[in-house]
């Protein structure tokens, strides 16, 4: 199946003026018992309560429209390789998007004035994917590990590869035996047009702009050719090498993927929550909390956000101004405003993913939370707030 790609949530990120309520559908699309899904039964069972709970309500007028709209979508999709659906339906608005998930959801429905986006985002953060390339200097094989399942994209062969190798001969200079078999060795790897190729391939696949990170498989000589030929941004997103036996063979790289993740993210991991604590040391540059957080990405501040264990923080959006606060305020301080309760967690990654700002979930176990005594979400700004002294250091990670 198509991959989740970064163009089918953002075009859910914006609905600016729209008050009428979007049905956000998640179906668990798994084969139980053998051959059932359940889907329908529990979907409709939602909507029935859901019907129920807003009989006097604004939101129940179209509830069935887009319990029907969702219901035909789902029943109508038989792909075995889809774990899970989210479906988004408003048909006040004429909005009907459907994207198919790789990983399991729980069936769950939500009436909102915006799309409920949080299990789509948490995940695209959570769990990126990665490019793979495994090659040398005859052949190459991009892959894609999302998580860690890495799935075959494309294969590269080298041009020359199959022609016979012209055999030593007396009467040829050293010269012009090389010059008349270039398949046969190089002079520098790095000058071999074939890695060349790969280099270009990485660079063509790499413009989707879903992957975390490059990692790079092969004989290490022919490693550190390619990286003197690829663009430096993509040098620098190497997430880790290791040598491996060519094979096209999805399975037999998750073992090395796996671990050049792991290890990957818990340096990051540390070498970020170090930064975060210098930080706080110094008072220095940092917005803590949800409502700091979302205050700098409003104002374009934020260079990185960082969010620990807590799903759960209660925000606000204003529906005249549009503003969005980290706590659940009732009236817009600026506008004065009727503003509605959101998830502010939800508004963060909404706001991070429009402005392409990096965000790092933190793999830790709740009671270990850095980031709890800060409110549960950090951001590193790259200006203090105009208004106000720097934020005050929030705790010390341990």
């Amino acid at each position: 199946m198509m991959l989740m790609a970064r163009q089918q949530v953002e075009i859910l990120l914006d609905s600016p003026h729209q008050r009428d309520y979007v049905v956000s559908a998640y179906a668990d699309m798994t084969v139980q018992d053998g051959f059932n899904r359940y889907v329908d039964r529990y979907l409709k069972n939602q909507a029935r309560a859901a019907g129920e709970a807003l009989a006097a309500a604004e939101a129940r007028k179209d509830l069935d429209a887009n319990l029907a709209v969702i219901l035909e979508v789902v029943q109508a999709r038989h792909d075995p390789a889809a774990r899970g659906l989210a479906v988004f339906s408003s048909v006040a608005r004429g909005l009907r998007h459907v994207i198919p998930l790789e990983f399991p959801v729980e069936n769950h429905l939500v009436l909102d004035e915006e799309p409920f986006l949080l299990p789509i985002l948490e995940h695209w953060y959570g769990e990126p994917s990665y490019l793979i390339a495994l090659f040398n200097s005859n052949e190459a094989h991009l892959f894609e590990a999302h998580p860690s399942r890495p799935e075959l994209l494309r294969d590269l062969q080298r041009a020359d590869a199959d022609q016979e190798f012209q055999r030593d001969k007396p009467q040829f200079t050293y010269k012009k035996r090389f010059a008349a078999t270039p398949h046969e060795r190089l002079h520098d790897a790095k000058d071999a047009p074939f890695l060349r190729e790969v280099a270009d391939a990485l660079a063509e696949q790499w413009k989707d702009g879903r992957y975390a990170g490059l990692i790079l498989l092969g004989q290490s000589q022919d490693i550190g050719a390619l990286r003197k030929l690829i663009r430096k941004d993509l040098d620098a997103r190497v997430v880790g090498e290791a040598p491996h036996a060519m094979t096209t063979r999805p399975d037999a790289l998750t073992g090395d993927v796996s671990r050049l993740v792991n290890d990957w993210r818990a340096e990051r991991e540390r070498q970020i929550l170090a930064e975060l604590n210098e930080r706080w040391k110094r008072d220095h540059l940092v917005a803590n909390g949800a409502t700091e957080v979302l205050d700098a990405l409003q104002q374009g501040r934020a260079v990185q956000v960082l969010i620990g264990t807590r799903q759960d923080i209660p925000g606000a959006h204003c529906m005249d101004c549009g503003y969005r606060f980290g706590a659940p305020v009732g009236v817009c301080p600026y506008c004065e405003g009727r503003c509605r309760r959101v998830n502010a967690v939800q508004d963060i990654l909404r706001l991070a993913m429009r402005h392409q700002i990096p965000v790092e979930l933190l793999r830790l176990p709740a009671r270990s939370d850095p980031l709890e005594p800060a409110g549960g979400v950090v951001a590193m700004v790259r200006a203090s707030a105009n208004w106000a002294n720097a934020p005050k250091g929030a705790a010390e990670v341990v």
